[in-house]
């Protein structure tokens, strides 16, 4: 492997899979490579594929990145069609206005969902 490269973090690869309760087997069924290829990437012996960390990646929910250790945040990156309208609009909101700007758009929000006063006449 080249040095200008990151290296798979063999301790976070282990960890999230055990965290999903697999076994080596289980997560190589589930990735399409045997159960020795996933022992030898936890035991740092060989490293995947780009191909095969994505797969990896995705099978178990975290992003690359944390498997590479460039990131302690293991959350996948979110794809445009997982925010719904309204949370376009508040991550919008907040990229240009800051929290003051999704305070007030939170508080517009909460008074149109409050009951009107009924009007006695």
């Amino acid at each position: 492997m080249a040095r200008d490269q990151a290296a798979l973090r063999i301790d976070r690869l282990r960890q999230v899979r055990e965290r999903h309760g697999w076994s080596q087997r289980e997560l190589g069924r589930l990735c399409g490579i045997g159960e020795a290829q996933v022992g030898k990437y936890e035991s740092g012996e060989n490293e995947p594929t780009a191909t095969k960390l994505k797969i990896i990646a995705e099978k178990l929910d975290v992003s690359i990145d944390y498997l590479l250790g460039t990131t302690d945040d293991p959350r996948p990156p979110l794809s445009p069609g997982e925010l719904n309208a309204d949370e376009r609009d508040l991550l919008n909101t907040y990229r240009n206005d800051g929290w003051p700007g999704v305070l007030h758009m939170g508080a517009d929000q909460i008074a149109k969902q409050l009951p009107r006063p009924k009007v006695s006449g």
